[in-house]
């Protein structure tokens, strides 16, 4: 703002100084054409007068010397003829004579017919003394001698005349137009003086009017003092102001409801492009808020809400400026007799204003308290999708129809920004429903463990639904025919859930139906075995026509009620669960009796000796507590349980006599015993699902050094899970009893291992295989297999 006056200071010092300088200027061109004009004319006639006169001087000079020459005329062509040069000088010299009054002849001479010279007389001439002026002073007249006889040149008589006449007379016009000229600058003077008096005063009273509008005094108006041509200008002038000043007013006022459109129009166009582009709901919802908000400037309280029709509810999405304790914990109030209730039945806005009674409001019956708020519906097709609510401004001025507009703008964007809202989280959460039953069509296939299964089921549910409160995987026992509930995220612990009849309680009744069901509001529908929540989805679990259980979820973590949409959706989730559920429990029975025959075939070798009753069991179990030290994944755990049980199979085929030995073993006995690894891996190779075990069986006696057998491998050529067996079967072996000696104590065997360790055994397997030993109860469990 100062930078704007200090700007217009130099432009007013501007104009008062161009002011003054057009003044002078104006003033001197006005004198200065009179002058040029005068002047001019004066030039003119002084020229045209020296003009007539230097004509008039020429024509007597020239009849003069005519005159003279036919007076001397015979004389000179005698003296010429006679060639008496004495004569023609003294008649040269008779007529330049001073002596002679008046006699204006300067110079004369003689020539003959070749243009001698025969006689000069040119007598000095003293010039003027008053200085005045010099002007050309003589005339030069050239006339020929004529023979009368022979009508021939005989000579040439010329004569120099003085213009005295000229002269004379030119001084005197040069005089006269000199006086005519200050007469003139005289008369030019006081002329300007008269046209700036009745001209140049109101030009500059219009100038200064003029200026004064350019600076917004519209009521500047030039006296008129005159009712001639400058006051028909004036009068013009004024009357232009008057209309400028009418039409200026009407302008601004135009001007003002324009620019408050253009803001209206700036600021929704604004919101619009703003919230068009956030996508996720709450962020949405909290920008429509904060928008609405800042357009007004600031207000105590503003909330937004959605309906809710089935249950005849607002959802409170944002409500901010409300004290915390006025909002329900579920953020739901009832739609009955409140201004938002009346909004949303008749669609129309509501403006109230308590605080001025002469604002133009829509007065309701509920206003009971000193307010000024707005309401207006937020609409889609017509129909009141929610509700925005504004009260009070920070300020405490009332709202008005201006901010009345603003709002229902703002209900318009939102409008269509909630509508694209929604389409995109429902295209979203097709795109999620879509790419997680690929996923659970992937994942499930590779997951046979039941309780990593069940885990998987409740995790992949909540995240189709959008996160739920309470969800449980409820399987049918054959032996109790009740539903026990295997799986539970909730509030309740899985101990407190008992198990549920058939026929009884919603689960109950899916199962004996074998129907989904999907209900809203638990509370009203009867059910027993409900947690108080008011939405809930129960689906079959069923293959074919076998029943196996039912997968239940209540109450969305966003407060919404479920819908068809989701019942759907997990009727689908559920018939790929049951597969999978299925083909886990026929694996989980199959790799039991997998297990079982090959813990019958261990059995088998351990047989064969008597003193080594249970070692493929324990050297089993130690390798597994090994590699779960180390950080094996499952899969791997039971690949070295099986391989573990098995690493002695190739003794089978080894005689009897050899295994029971009570005494040393000749060196061709101790050779056909290294064979045992060998024979044990051709046994098991033939078998395609036991052929991954192969390399446990063939190498679990190879040594971390190199000097073991069958191949001599050495240090990270073994594989791994070969040298966790090589630890685990040394170990047992020491602290097993032989019937070639007695068993080693604990502490010998856990010394011999140290020892070995980076000869005969891997380092790292020697210390995972050392903190196993730490759990003596765990030890002392295995001990015990087989004995």
């Amino acid at each position: 703002m100062n930078q704007i006056n200090k700007s217009n200071n130099e432009h007013m010092d501007q104009f008062s100084a161009r002011r003054r300088e057009v003044r002078s200027v104006l003033k001197f061109k006005l004198f200065a054409l009179q002058f040029l004009l005068i002047a001019a004319v004066v030039v003119v006639m002084g020229w045209s007068e020296l003009s007539r006169w230097r004509n008039l001087s020429e024509s007597y000079i020239n009849k003069k010397g005519m005159t003279l020459v036919k007076t001397i005329e015979p004389h000179t062509l005698n003296y010429i003829e006679t060639d008496n040069i004495a004569g023609l000088e003294r008649l040269a010299r008779s007529l330049t004579s001073r002596d002679i009054p008046d006699n204006d002849v300067l110079s004369v001479q003689i020539l003959n017919s070749q243009m001698q010279k025969l006689a000069e007389s040119s007598p000095e001439v003293s010039g003027a003394g008053d200085g005045f002026i010099n002007l050309p002073a003589t005339v030069v007249v050239a006339n020929p001698i004529i023979d009368p006889e022979t009508r021939t040149q005989a000579g040439l008589l010329r004569m120099v005349f003085s213009n005295r006449i000229f002269e004379i007379q030119s001084r005197k016009v040069i005089e006269d137009s000199l006086l005519y000229l200050l007469l003139g600058a005289i008369f030019s003077g006081l002329l300007t003086w008269y046209l700036a008096r009745i001209i140049h005063r109101p030009v500059m009273l219009l100038a200064d009017a003029a200026r004064r509008i350019s600076e917004g005094d519209l009521e500047a108006l030039v006296e008129n003092q005159s009712d001639d041509e400058i006051g028909v200008l004036v009068d013009s002038f004024n009357t232009m102001t008057r209309s400028i000043n009418v039409h200026l007013s009407d302008l601004r006022e135009k001007n003002l409801i324009l620019e408050k459109k253009n803001f209206e129009l700036t600021t929704l166009q604004h919101i619009g492009r703003t919230l068009s582009s956030i996508l996720e709901q709450e962020h949405l919802f909290e920008s429509i808020v904060d928008n609405l908000i800042n357009i007004l400037s600031g207000v105590k309280r503003c909330s937004l809400m959605l309906v809710d029709e089935n249950r005849e509810e607002f959802i409170i999405k944002v409500a901010k400026g409300l004290e915390p304790e006025l909002i329900p914990e579920n953020r739901r109030v009832a739609i009955d007799r409140s201004i938002g209730a009346k909004v949303f039945h008749t669609g129309e806005s509501v403006l109230i204003n308590d605080l001025d009674e002469k604002e133009k409001s829509v007065q309701l019956d509920e206003a009971i308290v000193r307010r000024s708020s707005i309401c207006v519906p937020i609409k889609h097709s017509g129909k009141v999708t929610g509700i925005l609510s504004v009260s009070n401004r920070i300020s405490g001025t009332p709202f008005n129809e201006a901010d009345l507009r603003l709002v229902e703008g703002v209900a318009r964007e939102a409008s269509i920004a909630i509508k694209n809202s929604r389409m995109w989280q429902d295209l979203k959460r097709k795109v999620l429903e879509l790419n997680t039953l690929h996923e659970v069509g992937k994942t499930l296939g590779m997951v046979l463990d039941i309780n990593k299964l069940l885990e998987m089921v409740l995790d992949l549910t909540a995240k189709v639904l959008g996160g739920v409160k309470t969800s449980s995987v409820i399987l049918y026992d054959e032996e109790t025919h009740s539903l026990q509930v295997m799986l539970y995220k909730g509030s309740k612990k899985l101990n407190e859930l008992q198990p549920i009849k058939v026929g009884e309680g919603i689960a109950g009744k899916v199962f004996e139906k074998g129907e989904p069901i999907i209900i809203n509001d638990i509370k009203s529908s009867g059910s027993t075995d409900s947690e108080g929540g008011k939405s809930s989805i129960c689906v079959p679990l069923r293959v074919k026509d076998k029943m196996l259980g039912v997968l239940s979820v209540s109450d969305k973590t966003t407060g919404e009620a479920f819908d068809k949409s989701d019942l759907e959706m997990l009727v689908t989730l559920a018939s790929q669960i049951s597969v999978t559920l299925h083909n886990a429990q026929l694996y989980e029975d199959l790799e039991a009796s997998y297990l079982s025959a090959v813990r019958a075939l261990a059995n088998s070798i351990d047989a064969k000796d008597p003193y080594t009753r249970g070692h493929s069991e324990r050297v089993a179990r130690y390798s597994m507590e090994i590699a779960k030290v180390m950080g094996f994944g499952a899969e791997d755990v039971k690949t070295i349980h099986v391989g573990a049980l098995l690493h002695d199979i190739g003794k089978i085929s080894i005689s009897e006599s050899i295994i029971n030995k009570d005494s040393k073993l000749t060196d061709n006995e101790y050779e056909t015993m290294k064979t045992h690894p060998s024979r044990g891996a051709s046994i098991i190779e033939p078998a395609k699902f036991l052929r991954e075990k192969v390399p446990l069986i063939k190498y679990h006696h190879e040594r971390f050094d190199g000097k073991g057998y069958p191949d001599g491998l050495k240090g990270q050529e073994i594989p791994l899970l070969a040298r966790i067996i090589c630890v685990a079967d040394s170990y047992d072996a020491m602290t097993s009893k032989r019937a070639y000696r007695d068993t080693m104590p604990r502490e010998e065997a856990r010394k011999e291992l140290i020892r070995c360790s980076g000869s005969q055994f891997d380092p790292k397997v020697v210390n995972a295989f050392l903190e196993v030993l730490e759990d003596e109860s765990k030890i002392d469990a295995i001990e015990k297999l087989g004995k």
